[in-house]
């Protein structure tokens, strides 16, 4: 019996270690740009959106790495949903392709949506 929980705690120790190199490899394999709500608070057009850092980013990243996907992390709240569903629509209109998107609400900072992009689709 004690060599078969010395088997299977080998195994686990392997599969612990196997998991923490696979997070820390999706963690390093994603960059975040936060575009904060006074950036936001202007007219909006393609020009306007393209000028902000964030999105320039962005879209810049996420043009160079077809494999690559989107999370929005955005304010929860009807405020935070109405800014994150306006903010998806234009960078669909800017050609980003919807599937590439997902919002993922509670973001930290109340004024602020993040733009994570993760470079290989789950």
């Amino acid at each position: 019996m004690k060599k078969i929980s010395n088997k299977i705690y080998r195994h686990y120790k392997y599969l612990f270690i196997l998991a923490g190199l696979l997070f820390t490899t999706v963690a390093l394999a994603a960059e975040s740009y936060v575009l904060k709500a006074n950036e936001w608070a202007v007219p909006r057009q393609a020009t306007t959106l393209l000028n902000m850092p964030a999105i320039h980013q962005t879209m810049s990243v996420l043009s160079n790495n077809p494999d690559s996907y989107l999370i929005l992390k955005y304010p929860g709240g009807d405020e935070g949903t109405l800014w994150v569903n306006e903010l998806r629509s234009w960078l669909i209109a800017l050609g980003l392709s919807s599937r590439r998107i997902e919002t993922e609400p509670g973001s930290a900072i109340s004024t602020s949506i993040t733009l994570e992009v993760i470079h290989s689709h789950p």
